[in-house]
């Protein structure tokens, strides 16, 4: 790798770094705030709480992404790194590269999250809630992360005249994601997002799913696009992306 390179690939490896920042910052932030708002309500009716911690970590994805994608590509998960590494569209040095800005971004977050909301009292680390068995939580980030990855790989990885819709509908999965699992695991489908709220909450049970489950999700997602592309999957559906109609 030249000289060049690695100058390309730091800068956009700080680019991830701050664009995870940005979105842990809002997503973790937006769970203080609705936690603090929603306080009494949270034994009975806890619905509305999880509604807007869901919107705040898909809209704060979302603009996260549209901040970074023409720089770094927008990935913002080491899920995401290795699904692409899997795919082909990621080299392992750019994923490994990404993956430490991630962690190191997510970290900054949520230490600077813990600072301003609420005087070191952090809210949001990954676990598995009363009830929840480790291979239901292990399943449900597995498939998860499997749905966020192909929606990257096959919205944002394979362009076409929808690409620009790519982080607004990542952002939409990302919500649709949360509304489903936080009752279960707090919703990981991110090994840097766990990361960072476990180092500043000091809560490590059941860690290792939140590492293994995404990464395994967003290898399946790889094997599953290679699959696509092998039987040259724009043959199937052909004039999807046609600027006029095929007669």
């Amino acid at each position: 790798m030249s000289q060049s390179d690695v100058t390309k690939l730091s800068i956009r490896a700080a680019t991830e770094f701050l664009g995870m920042f940005i979105f842990i910052f809002l997503s973790l932030g937006g769970v203080q705030s609705a936690l603090k708002t929603h306080a009494a309500e949270l034994s009975i009716n806890p619905t509305l709480a999880f509604i807007e911690i869901s919107m705040c970590f898909g809209f704060g994805l979302a603009t996260a992404i549209f901040f970074s994608y023409r720089i770094s590509g927008g990935a913002l998960n080491p899920a995401v790194n290795f699904g692409l590494f899997v795919a082909g569209a990621m080299d392992a040095a750019t994923a490994l590269a990404y993956t430490v800005a991630q962690l190191a971004g997510a970290t900054a977050a949520c230490w600077i999250v813990s600072l301003i909301f609420n005087n070191n009292d952090f809210k949001g680390a990954n676990q598995l809630f009363a009830g929840v068995t480790i291979a239901q939580g292990f399943f449900l980030e597995v498939i998860l992360t499997f749905g966020l990855v192909i929606t990257v790989l096959f919205l944002a990885v394979e362009k076409s005249k929808i690409t620009f819709y790519a982080p607004m509908m990542i952002g939409v999965y990302v919500f649709v994601a949360h509304l489903l699992a936080i009752p279960y695991t707090n919703t990981s489908i991110n090994p840097a997002r766990s990361f960072g709220a476990s180092i500043v909450t000091g809560i490590w049970k059941d860690h290792w799913i939140f590492w293994v489950a995404p990464l395994v999700g967003g290898a399946l997602a790889g094997l599953v696009h290679r699959l696509y592309k092998f039987v040259e999957y724009e043959d199937l559906n052909p004039g999807q992306d046609a600027a006029e109609k095929l007669v």
